[in-house]
């Protein structure tokens, strides 16, 4: 009995003792009896009803949902293939930063600026930067607009000498970057990389496409840098073009690159063909061909104060003269040559940088040569020859404070022309700058420059064009390097 039916019982026996007998006793006291009862089988469906809520419930299990597969993890490399010169040197064009790497790696490991692709495992990254450059020629240096090229410079006697002023934002450049994981089991990062300028016209503001490739882990397709260069050793330069005779070609190819450990790599490339013949000939105008596409084999050394790449290349060049066999330019000659690049620290203030390129048939790969028809020529006997050239470029940076640094540079081009080569030709080219460059952060850049060329060609004609250039350049999405 519960504790209210023992005070309710104890309350009614109470009130039939204090009524003593009567005739209505037997009554009450049958009437208390059921009562009892009562309450006591009100009790037992309590306890009952409690039990049944103390034991658990029977629920059917719910059907898990399905398991959704993870994202495939993006695999980041530190940058231990390249040393701290390498990696940390600044540049006004900022041409380092494009190049391919082992392993797809970043000089900034944290990647710093790339964000994710909602809903996968793809991260971008935008970037480039808007340059303008003020330009005052004090002699007439040619007709390339935005870019000092010798190359251009007047061919004969009689050219007014005239001074000249523009303005450029030709070398303005944009870049997206992507990077995402593969299937494969060590995860892999899959890199693309697109960029363009405004170079495509020669005197108007048209997209160019600089570069566009994809690399996994160390295989790479598309247009990219050539393997027969090395971008991290351009001098640091405001105006676009830089030296002649650097090494500044960008390819469509496809590349292997093998790192025997940190400090040693070695590759090999297969790149566009392509010969660059001569705009005419006593018989005809030759159009360039070759039986295979170009060969590039590479090593490079890399320490922590610099580094050295080396280049060796092997190309078929040649073509034909519609309509005649006189000469017969289908039999093919071979062209072949040697680079070799270097980026050293000088101390903690000072880098410097050098290229020298020798061989025979390679003059397309110059950076001021492309499209002179400088491969090969024709020989006083009427045979196809691989035209033999070389070149040498330097450059040295000091940096005055953190935010200031200048570079001088120099660069010397000599093509050694065929006996049937007009006196126009290209002969020898040389390239002298000075700068002052005030970078107050990652994203701004202010800077001067004194350029000076020279250009000789074949008929002994000379012409020099110096010139002052001053320049403002914004950094998209640029971060300090670490």
């Amino acid at each position: 009995m519960t504790r209210t039916g023992r005070i309710v019982s104890t309350c009614l026996l109470a009130a039939v003792t204090a009524l003593g007998q009567n005739p209505e006793l037997e009554q009450l006291k049958a009437k208390m009896l059921q009562l009892d009862q009562t309450m006591q089988e009100i009790r037992k469906q309590i306890m009952a009803l409690e039990e049944t809520q103390k034991a658990p419930a029977a629920v059917t299990p719910a059907t898990p949902p399905a398991a959704k597969a993870p994202p495939v993890p993006i695999a980041q490399s530190p940058a231990v293939h390249y040393g701290e010169t390498t990696r940390l040197r600044e540049t006004a064009g900022q041409n380092e930063m494009s190049a391919a790497r082992i392993n797809s790696e970043s000089f900034d490991p944290a990647l710093r600026g790339f964000f994710r692709l909602p809903g996968t495992n793809t991260l971008m990254k935008f970037g480039g930067f808007v340059k303008t450059d003020v330009i005052y020629d004090l002699k007439y240096a040619g007709t390339y607009y935005g870019a000092y090229v010798p190359s251009s410079f007047p061919s004969a006697p009689g050219t007014p000498d005239s001074k000249n002023a523009t303005v450029s934002m030709r070398p303005s450049r944009f870049y997206w970057e992507s990077r995402f994981g593969s299937n494969d089991e060590g995860g892999a990062t899959v890199k693309t990389y697109f960029e363009f300028d405004f170079f495509s016209n020669f005197d108007r503001n048209s997209i160019r496409l600089r570069q566009y490739y994809g690399q996994y882990k160390n295989i790479l397709v598309g247009q990219a840098w050539s393997a027969f260069a090395d971008p991290d050793a351009f001098p640091d330069t405001l105006e676009f073009e830089g030296p002649p005779g650097i090494n500044a070609t960008r390819n469509p190819q496809v590349r292997y690159t093998h790192a025997l450990n940190t400090m040693h790599s070695i590759g090999a490339s297969i790149e566009k063909s392509g010969t660059d013949t001569p705009f005419g000939s006593p018989f005809g105008t030759p159009i360039g061909t070759s039986n295979f596409p170009d060969l590039i084999g590479f090593y490079r050394f890399e320490h922590k104060r610099g580094h050295i790449h080396s280049a060796a290349i092997f190309r078929n060049v040649g073509g034909i003269i519609p309509n005649t066999t006189i000469p017969d330019l289908a039999r093919h000659t071979g062209g072949y040559g040697a680079s070799v690049s270097a980026v050293f620290g000088l101390g903690a203030k000072d880098s410097m940088v050098f290229q020298g390129i020798i061989g025979k048939g390679i003059s397309n790969y110059y950076n001021d040569n492309f499209g002179l028809g400088t491969d090969v020529g024709i020989s006083a006997g009427g045979k196809l020859v691989a035209v033999p050239t070389g070149s040498a470029t330097f450059g040295l940076t000091h940096n005055w404070t953190k935010l200031v640094r200048s570079t001088v540079s120099y660069g010397y081009t000599r093509i050694n022309n065929t006996a049937t080569a007009p006196g126009e030709e290209y002969h020898v080219s040389n390239y002298l700058t000075g700068n002052l460059v005030f970078q107050p952060s990652g994203n701004l850049l202010f800077g001067g420059e004194y350029i000076y060329g020279s250009l000789e060609r074949k008929n002994g004609f000379k012409w020099v064009a110096p010139r002052i250039q001053a320049s403002v350049t914004y950094y998209i999405n640029k971060y300090p390097r670490q």
